[in-house]
């Protein structure tokens, strides 16, 4: 064997590769790490979320007053949001001020079923590493074995800290547009009244347009047929993901020396480096579909928000400008989350949403958006959104049919056949 070799190396001793091991797995499964003996990933995940959201227990409780405020503000926002045709806010929703760590809480329970998807994908992945590794490769396979090891309580560990992150940024649930199963609205006032502080706009502006913006959302993103569309997408994209086994053995494979045990933790260690060596093409079918979706519900949160505000928020525009470039400036923890997800939100996605919604009002008017969530089979899909007309046309709304809005499409067109005879 040649000196490079480590198994050939005469001073080599399996026993120091041992103790590196150890160290290495013990950042996330080893005793008294993350995941250790006895206990469960997940529940160690939701704590480390709450203690990253909190800088570590320093947040302070929730001013009573500060509380009042946000709910009598909540009463106007829901007033005007009811008042919106074709939008269905839940009769018992309920609007919550929180704390950060609350809102990990609270929260958790709606992002840990894609990372466990994304867990599954990875022990896939796993299995195969192994399955590819020679038997001449004694270093290969113990690295295959630590990635097995490793990769279940890496998901989990990576949960905690991307959960507890998105909550440091967060003003209320929905900054980025996944459905939740509970009638509860989040929303943080310490984030709020800090970025209103470093916005120059009055705290009370801020908190009804936020407040305006997650109840608009929630009545979305709570109706029953784009709930189950979103979540269907988000979970078949998560767990689409599959093991390239050229881009992992380009990773794994490299290492040659005990040396470079650190630059693989690193590698292991980057749920983004996981996820590039995994993405599908499985996964590329599904991103036209979640991008269209996403991008007019976007839209349409955005128009009736700016319906709204327009009139109660002297400084509507500024606000409205600052949260746009608030959602495409995305943090590392919300650029994972939308890779998880198949979401991708950038300037375009706004411009593609906004484009949609005017040209349906610009041809039917209130009445075309009140169709928008009316049904399954009224959701736009990629084309559509591109070309509100076809939409219009194919829910049977567009004033240049026969017949004008009066017309149309039944959704059971088996009977046409019949017209050949």
């Amino acid at each position: 064997m040649s000196g490079d070799d480590p198994l050939g190396d005469e001073n080599f001793d399996f026993n120091d590769l041992g103790k590196m091991f150890s160290q290495l797995s013990g950042m996330f499964g080893g005793s008294g790490g993350f995941g250790g003996a006895g206990a469960d990933p997940w529940v160690q995940a939701e704590q480390l979320a709450a203690a990253v959201a909190s800088d570590g227990g320093l947040e302070p409780n929730l001013d009573p007053i500060v509380r009042m405020a946000v709910e009598d503000l909540s009463r106007v926002a829901e007033l005007h949001v009811r008042q919106i045709d074709g939008l269905a806010l839940p009769a018992d929703v309920t609007v919550l001020a929180t704390s950060r760590s609350d809102w990990v809480t609270k929260s958790f329970a709606a992002y840990r079923p894609f990372f466990e998807r994304f867990g599954e994908a990875i022990g896939n992945a796993n299995q195969s590493l192994i399955a590819e590794q020679p038997a001449t490769d004694p270093m290969g396979a113990m690295f295959s074995q630590m990635f097995t090891a490793m990769g279940p309580m890496m998901v989990s560990a990576s949960a905690g800290s991307m959960i507890g992150h998105l909550a440091q940024r967060a003003l209320g649930q929905y900054d980025l547009p996944i459905p939740r199963p509970a009638n509860t609205v989040l929303v943080i006032p310490a984030a709020i009244d800090t970025t209103a502080e470093e916005w120059g706009v009055p705290v009370d502006e801020l908190r009804l347009w936020v407040l305006v913006r997650e109840l608009v959302a929630h009545a979305v993103l709570s109706t029953p047929h784009v709930a189950k569309q979103l979540d269907a997408l988000f979970v078949d994209f998560a767990s689409g993901f599959r093991p390239d086994p050229e881009a992992i053995q380009e990773q794994i494979g490299s290492i040659t020396d005990l040396s470079q045990l650190t630059e693989l933790s690193e590698t292991l260690g980057d749920p983004e480096a996981i996820l590039s060596m995994m993405r599908s093409p499985a996964q590329d079918l599904l991103v036209p579909r979640i991008d269209a979706l996403v991008a007019a519900v976007l839209g349409y949160v955005d128009h009736v928000v700016d319906d709204i505000t327009s009139l109660l928020v002297t400084n509507h525009d500024d606000i409205r400008r600052r949260m746009r470039e608030q959602t495409i400036d995305t943090t590392p923890a919300d650029r994972f989350m939308e890779r998880l997800l198949g979401i991708d939100i950038t300037e375009s996605t706004l411009d593609r949403g906004a484009a949609f919604i005017a040209g349906v009002v610009e041809r039917s008017g209130d009445a075309g958006l009140a169709r928008l969530w009316s049904d399954e089979l009224d959701l736009p899909t990629a084309a559509e959104v591109d070309a509100p007309g076809l939409w219009l046309a194919r829910i049977g709304l567009d004033p240049d049919l026969p017949g004008g809005s009066a017309f149309e499409v039944p959704d059971d067109l088996s009977g046409l056949d019949d017209l050949d005879d």
